[in-house]
């Protein structure tokens, strides 16, 4: 393969004449040319030509824009394309054909077409590979634009499409595949090499190709973001809803289901995470699905810490039960060590009450004895005659006055 050689990707809408441009470039019928995405741009198709001496390979891409498919089914197809379009050509592309048509107005539809491709290949590829074919030229003419040149014409054009020549970087041609006229065919071929060459040969390579598979990804989630929502929506409120049933007084029987709900939630994120592709794109329903998953989990460690509390509570009931029994216990204890005392102290009580009781009587019977002797001698006195009687009087008479009247005398003679 010669320096000098080049490789061409032309990319587009369906519809807009990207395999008609192939063919008016490569100077023959190659591709066939439909505007039906499914029945003939789904392969990547390639051809060879020589101009100049130059090897010219012309690879025409997968359209864009298709409508007998859902969004998605389209992209997957589209960007498949895209990558066999790349690997079939290993050294890269000098310049992508990025096909619009003249004459139309360009649509949201193409806006969007635009975006999808720089999610395909990179942010920057318009700017540093694009070169921006306008097919119709059969239609351009100077009398009914009022312009001298399509150079002319362009440069009146605003809104997006003048952002689209800015961004491309004012590299266009007008490109006429009705022509028979072989003057005009080689003349547009000329000046579209011109551009390719002005691009200085940087290649896309596969290295710039894998540099936006980010952007791929997230193109592709973008696609599925209602599908994904309406799923994690549902499993969601499904969550939600028996996560509201919970209760605390019960917590034994609430964890296995805490549990479950924490599986679920945990197995949901993960699925919404793995279908984001680290694209960043889904980072609101993950942010969203994570608070569920942080509610459960604090739904299910305070259930945890419920079931902790119950146990205490276990434990504390058990050992306030035995407590209140080792109280009785002692309580009882106490009575009867109490009533023990209080028996000691009452026979200590009676017993001594007999001791008085028989100092008593025997008090009595001394004070009997005495009494029935003073009788006894009251009587015998009685019976004694009246000297006796006198004489007995006069001894006791004696005996208690005689010392008396002695100290009396003695104290007379003293004095004396």
């Amino acid at each position: 393969m010669s320096d000098n050689d080049l490789d061409l990707l032309l990319i587009g809408k369906t519809g807009n004449g990207k395999s008609s441009t192939g063919n008016t470039i490569l100077g023959r019928r190659c591709f066939k040319s439909s505007p039906s995405f499914t029945s003939v741009t789904k392969h990547v198709q390639f051809d060879y030509s020589d101009y100049n001496g130059r090897i010219i390979k012309v690879v025409d891409g997968p359209g864009i824009g298709d409508t007998d498919m859902s969004k998605e089914d389209a992209m997957n197809l589209v960007i498949d394309a895209m990558k066999h379009a790349i690997a079939a050509n290993p050294h890269g592309y000098h310049a992508f054909l990025l096909v619009v048509r003249f004459g139309v107005r360009f649509t949201e539809e193409d806006k969007q077409t635009i975006h999808f491709l720089k999610h395909i290949f990179g942010p920057t590829f318009v700017a540093d590979h694009c070169i921006l074919v306008m097919t119709g030229g059969d239609s351009y003419s100077p009398e009914e634009t009022g312009m001298d040149s399509f150079v002319d014409w362009c440069s009146t054009q605003q809104g997006e499409f003048k952002y689209l020549l800015e961004e491309c970087k004012q590299r266009f041609i007008l490109f006429d595949n009705k022509t028979t006229d072989p003057k005009k065919i080689k003349l547009q071929l000329y000046q579209l090499i011109k551009l390719v060459d002005n691009l200085n040969r940087k290649r896309y390579t596969d290295s710039h190709f894998q540099a936006a598979e980010l952007q791929r990804n997230s193109i592709l989630v973008e696609a599925k973001i209602p599908m994904i929502k309406e799923e994690s929506m549902r499993e969601a409120s499904l969550i939600l809803q028996q996560l509201s049933q919970v209760q605390l007084d019960q917590p034994e029987i609430q964890m296995e289901l805490l549990k479950s709900l924490d599986i679920r939630a945990k197995n949901l994120i993960s699925s919404i995470r793995a279908q984001d592709r680290q694209t960043g794109v889904l980072t609101e329903i993950i942010q969203n699905t994570q608070h569920i998953v942080e509610r459960v989990e604090e739904q299910l460690e305070s259930t945890k810490n419920a079931l902790k509390i119950q146990a205490l509570r276990e434990v504390h009931r058990t050992r306030l039960e035995e407590l209140r029994a080792e109280r009785e216990k002692m309580r009882l204890e106490a009575e009867e060590e109490l009533r023990h005392e209080t028996d000691m102290k009452i026979q200590a009580l009676e017993k001594e009450d007999e001791e008085n009781k028989a100092k008593i009587k025997q008090m009595e019977r001394k004070l009997q004895a005495d009494t029935e002797k003073v009788q006894e001698e009251f009587l015998k006195a009685k019976e004694n005659s009246a000297w006796e009687f006198i004489k007995l009087c006069g001894s006791t008479l004696l005996s208690a006055v005689a010392p008396a009247a002695i100290a009396f005398l003695k104290a007379w003679a003293m004095k004396r």
